[in-house]
């Protein structure tokens, strides 16, 4: 059935419409720099800082709420497993009671008994007797091994996605891409996307991301 003129002219007209939109897009859609550049005097206002990228240990903290023993000696904890497969008998902890936070007990892990789903951590203290309270927080210092890593300062998470900004150059500055594996108490393991030597940015880095996006946009 041959199409109707008026039809046609619809298509074309829509066709024509939609070049023209998809133009207005591109020009608009401007491409940002792909480095901000920081002046020496924004850079001392910021304290700006940048850290090499290099291997580290990593130190994941495991936390829980414990309970005394009578003797005053011990805290024990009951963890989840994906938590309680890092503890090992002789790490290092802490254990404080919520009341009074500023004072810390330094201890051992002495005991680790029990699998999925729980696993039950005892803590003993080295040379003091514990307050009376008798509910404590216990932290244990694990090591997660040595990697590629950056301090968490470094990270930015953008709806999804990870990044870091990289020193060019002296006062400049580009977003990398990254993934990023564990999660350490200061520094975030990276799988893909940096080498080490380079240096990235820790303090400064959401007002450059800002800068980023406001000269990008």
């Amino acid at each position: 059935m041959p199409r109707s003129p008026i039809l046609g002219v619809l298509l074309v007209t829509l066709f024509a419409a939609e070049i023209s939109a998809q133009s207005i897009r591109d020009r608009i859609r401007l491409k940002g720099p792909k480095s901000t550049t920081v002046s020496e005097a924004q850079a001392t206002e910021l304290t700006l800082t940048v850290t090499e990228v290099s291997v580290r240990p990593i130190q994941v903290w495991v936390r829980a709420a414990g309970l005394i023993d009578d003797a005053r000696k011990t805290v024990t904890a009951t963890l989840p497993a994906v938590d309680g497969k890092r503890v090992r008998v002789g790490q290092r902890a802490r254990v404080f009671s919520p009341e009074s936070r500023s004072r810390m007990y330094q201890g051992n892990v002495s005991q680790v008994t029990g699998s999925a789903p729980d696993v039950s951590v005892k803590v003993a203290i080295m040379g003091q007797t514990l307050e009376a309270s008798r509910h404590y927080i216990m932290e244990v210092v694990t090591e997660d091994g040595e990697h590629l890593s950056v301090p968490n300062e470094a990270i930015i998470d953008r709806g999804g996605h990870t990044l870091v900004y990289v020193q060019e150059k002296s006062g400049e500055y580009a977003p990398r891409d990254i993934k990023a594996g564990v999660q350490g108490e200061l520094f975030t393991q990276v799988l893909d996307g940096l080498e080490s030597g380079e240096h990235v940015v820790t303090i400064g880095s959401f007002f450059i991301d800002a800068e980023h996006k406001l000269k990008g946009s």
